[in-house]
C-alpha cells in the first residue's frame, strides 16, 4: 500500500494529463457517493478478472511447453505474473477502503495454444479499451486516488499484453517463431511487461533492478 499511495500523485498528474481537453466534470453528492461505492464493486470485479487471467495464462503458458511453443510459454509466464501483480494492488485498493475480497475460483477452458491467444487479443483489448476506462472514470468521480493509480497501471499494461499477444499469434502464423523475445521483466510494482530490462519503469518509475526476469 506504502508504494501504490507514494505513486498515486504521479500517475493522477499523467492521467489528468491525458484528459486535459476533457472539460472538468461536477459531481452532485449524490454521484460521488454513487461513484465511491461502484468503484469498489469494480475494483472487486477487475480483481476476479486479474485472479482468473492468472491462473488461465499459466495453464496456458503449460499448454504452449507442450506444443513445443518455448517462447510463447514464457510469454505467458510473465503476463500470469503481472496479472498477479494487479490483483494484488486491486485487493489492496479494496480492503483499504474496508471492502471484502472473496476467494477467487478461476473458470476457462485451454484450447491449442492459437486459439487461446486470439481469445486472449479479444480480452485483452476489452480490459484496456472497455473495461478499465469506464472503471477509471467512475474511480476519478469518486476522488479515489489509490483507485485510480491501480487501475491505470492495469490498464496500461493490457495494452502492452495485447501487442505481445499479436506478435505470438503472427510469429505463429507465418512460422517466424524464432523472432519472438526469449526473455520477459516484469515490474513488481505495476505489472508493466517489457522484453529489454530498461533502467526503470515507465510507469511507476520502479529501479529495473528489481524487474522479474521470465526466460
Amino acid at each position: 500500500m506504502k508504494n501504490l499511495i507514494l505513486l498515486a500523485a504521479c500517475s493522477i498528474v499523467l492521467y489528468s494529463c491525458n484528459n486535459a481537453s476533457q472539460a472538468p466534470v461536477e459531481y452532485t453528492i449524490a454521484q460521488q457517493e454513487n461513484a465511491r461505492v461502484k468503484t469498489i464493486e469494480n475494483m472487486i470485479s477487475a480483481y476476479h478478472g486479474e485472479k482468473t487471467a492468472t491462473a488461465k495464462y499459466a495453464a496456458f503458458s503449460v499448454k504452449a511447453e507442450q506444443e513445443g511453443l518455448h517462447n510463447v510459454a514464457v510469454l505467458y509466464n510473465a503476463v500470469s505474473a503481472a496479472e498477479n501483480i494487479h490483483a494484488f494492488n486491486h485487493k489492496t485498493v479494496i480492503e483499504a477502503a474496508g471492502g471484502i475480497v472473496d476467494e477467487v475460483k478461476p473458470v476457462f477452458t485451454v484450447k491449442t495454444t492459437k486459439e487461446n491467444l486470439h481469445d486472449d487479443i479479444e480480452g485483452e483489448a476489452y480490459e484496456a479499451k472497455t473495461m478499465y476506462p469506464d472503471f477509471l472514470k467512475t474511480a476519478d468521480a469518486a476522488s479515489n486516488e489509490p483507485a485510480v493509480l491501480s487501475l491505470n497501471y492495469a490498464m496500461k499494461t493490457e495494452r502492452k499484453h495485447k501487442t505481445f499477444f499479436e506478435q505470438a499469434l503472427g510469429d505463429i502464423n507465418s512460422n517466424t517463431l524464432a523472432s519472438l523475445p526469449s526473455a520477459y521483466f516484469v515490474c513488481p510494482a505495476c505489472g508493466n511487461t517489457y522484453t529489454q530490462a530498461p533502467k526503470h519503469c515507465d510507469f511507476s518509475l520502479t529501479d529495473g533492478g528489481k524487474f522479474i526476469r521470465f526466460e
